[in-house]
């Protein structure tokens, strides 16, 4: 199974509080926010190689994990936004459609059991959704019978709701043969997947889930890493 890290996006909405660095190196407690994730998928697989997809500012995750053997650093030379970012790096590494994949997003923090998510995997494509009171910020998921059926448009005023938590498991790479595309978004493909009558298996998880992407969720997970002594 390969393991990927989108950690290529340019955390616009960051750069009042963090500047000169990517977002997924946002400092949190004296570590890159990516070393908190690195950390939770170590739990399931320690000798994994983690491959960190970027773009923005790449040269700073470079340097930082140019010592780590199980971190490898693939750098896109343009923008290729989620999906496109994932495929290409399939195609670099030569991956065949009979192999699996976990993606996870590097710029949000959560703490599912892994393994669990992956053995009890319903379908070829799967995502992790995390139950949230306020839903504002992101689209929601309507689910029937573990699969997802439908994504939704962001929405003020949505509560108590599934979202997509931005980690997602192939269980083979069968989903990408087809898409021509050199730069789109995985989650738009996953709306004309669903269009064409296609499962995606869902895995709810009800715990952690931090999105620095604006100050105010950066500064809740300095917070929550601090209070935490993670």
């Amino acid at each position: 199974m390969k393991i990927f890290i989108l950690a290529g996006g340019f955390g616009t909405r960051l750069r009042s509080v963090v500047s000169d660095l990517p977002k997924p190196m946002a400092p949190v407690n004296g570590l890159p926010f990516l070393e908190y994730q690195i950390k939770e998928v170590r739990k399931f697989y320690p000798n994994t190689i983690i491959y960190l997809l970027t773009h923005y500012l790449s040269e700073k995750i470079e340097e930082h994990f140019k010592m780590d053997p199980l971190v490898e650093i693939i750098k896109e030379d343009q923008a290729l936004g989620t999906g496109g970012s994932i495929n290409n790096a399939l195609k670099l590494l030569n991956c065949s459609q009979y192999e699996s994949l976990l993606v996870l997003n590097g710029d949000t923090y959560i703490k599912p059991d892994l393994e669990t998510f992956i053995y009890n995997a319903t379908s070829d494509v799967n995502l992790i959704g995390s139950l949230q009171y306020d839903c504002s910020r992101y689209g929601i998921l309507t689910i029937e019978n573990n699969v997802v059926i439908k994504f939704h448009e962001k929405e003020s005023g949505v509560k108590d709701s599934y979202i997509n938590a931005g980690c997602y498991f192939f269980k083979s790479l069968a989903f990408f043969d087809d898409i021509k595309e050199v730069s789109f978004s995985i989650e738009t493909k996953f709306e004309n997947y669903l269009d064409m009558g296609k499962d995606i298996g869902i895995y709810r998880y009800n715990d952690i889930f931090i999105d620095i992407g604006i100050p105010e969720d950066y500064r809740k997970m300095q917070e929550y890493i601090g209070g935490n002594n993670e």
